[in-house]
């Protein structure tokens, strides 16, 4: 269906487990035009694992950044500003305090989807831009791991699993028998199938490493690496010091910190699942938001 909707400028601010993104969407075009893009490190998810709670140097980076973007919103003309929260508000003990603060010092109300609404609107956004795809979409974030099944440019099946970088960090010598434990029962619903669609930072600078270690310059969106070849490769990232990471492949030092856990938890996906590919998308959970907002605004036409 076009998009119909009256709303010329759409905003979307997603507060993840590791960053802040916001996203201004041209809605004139189909699919919408991102005609701004940015992210703030800040690193809400990474105590989930041990302390349950926000780490409180990213609350405060977190509340700089939407108090930034809320000024952004302004000078784009912003008509409608979407703010969606994921797992590291929606699981922190303390992530309330945190909505009720943004709510009554911005005037900005910030919507926690579930796990399973994650996993849709991840997968939303990989259809929106590639609407043939075919298999399980992968949302690896800081503090979840998003699976969301799709064909017929349908989302037919979803979970959420507390399996992100930080979490998977935390669980130290366990994390494989962890993640197993998570992912084996699952794959009659996720596994078996020709393509992992791959969303979330971590995994995303994963193949432009690749690409670069390939001499490769080309589209990251839609790069596609069999899937022992990206576990070869995952071995050896795990296998390179922070350092060496930064320098090999010209990754930022808080790229290169995650890259790790990005690798090992990677490799344990695409085994325990069965998978013949890794497909990259620049999708995101942000891109489904706006894919939503703009249908219901067409159905009210």
């Amino acid at each position: 269906m076009p998009y119909q909707s009256g709303h010329r400028s759409l905003g979307v601010i997603d507060i993840g487990s590791n960053s802040v993104r916001m996203v201004v969407y041209d809605t004139a075009h189909n699919p919408p035009e991102k005609i701004f893009n940015e992210k703030v490190i800040c690193p809400l998810g990474r105590d989930l694992g041990t302390t349950g709670l926000l780490n409180p140097d990213a609350v405060d980076i977190a509340f700089k950044a939407l108090q930034a973007y809320q000024i952004l919103a302004g000078i784009y003309q912003v008509s409608s500003l979407q703010v969606v929260g994921t797992a590291a508000l929606r699981d922190a003990t303390n992530g309330a305090d945190f909505i009720h603060r943004v709510q009554s010092e911005l005037n900005m109300t910030i919507r926690i989807i579930s796990g399973d609404e994650e996993a849709g609107y991840a997968a939303r956004g990989v259809l929106m831009f590639a609407p043939d795809a075919n298999g399980v979409v992968a949302d690896f974030g800081g503090g979840s791991l998003e699976l969301a099944r799709i064909y017929d440019d349908k989302v037919h099946d979803t979970i959420s699993l507390p399996m992100g970088a930080y979490r998977v960090r935390s669980m130290g010598d366990a994390a494989r028998t962890t993640i197993s434990n998570f992912l084996l029962p699952l794959k009659s619903r996720f596994g078996g199938l020709e393509n992992l669609y791959a969303i979330g930072g971590s995994w995303r600078i994963l193949a432009l490493a690749h690409m670069r270690g390939q001499g490769l310059k080309m589209e990251l969106q839609g790069y596609t690496i069999p899937t022992q070849e990206i576990i070869e490769f995952c071995k050896h990232i795990r296998g390179l010091d922070e350092l060496t990471i930064v320098n090999t492949y010209r990754m930022e030092s808080h790229q290169a910190k995650l890259s790790g856990i990005a690798a090992f938890t990677l490799e344990s996906v695409l085994s325990d699942l069965d998978i013949q590919n890794f497909v990259v998308s620049t999708a995101g959970v942000r891109d489904g938001v706006a894919h939503e907002f703009l249908l219901s605004g067409a159905k009210t036409k």
